[in-house]
């Protein structure tokens, strides 16, 4: 009753496991996809922080972080859709 998953020789905490590096070709294009939305979104707030400084060269970073951000999902959608 009440089994556990771990098992005797494993930690719970997981500090047994050494991850060592990722190489790009496992990241795949989900991955890239978060890693190129979430940069994206930086620039869009660091010009959102900018416009309050600097006006129009904030707004443009804004919407270069914002085309980002949108542009990514439709990429990976189209990788998919090119490569099934």
């Amino acid at each position: 009753m009440g089994g556990s998953d771990v098992d005797e020789s494993d930690s719970a905490d997981g500090s047994d496991r050494d991850p060592g590096p990722v190489a790009p070709e496992e990241i795949g294009p989900a991955g890239a996809m978060i890693a190129a939305a979430f940069t994206g979104s930086v620039i869009a707030f660091a010009g959102f922080g900018l416009f309050l400084l600097f006006g129009d060269v904030g707004l443009i970073l804004a919407g270069i972080g914002l085309l980002v951000v949108l542009a990514s999902p439709a990429a990976y959608l189209r990788y998919r859709q090119l490569y099934r």
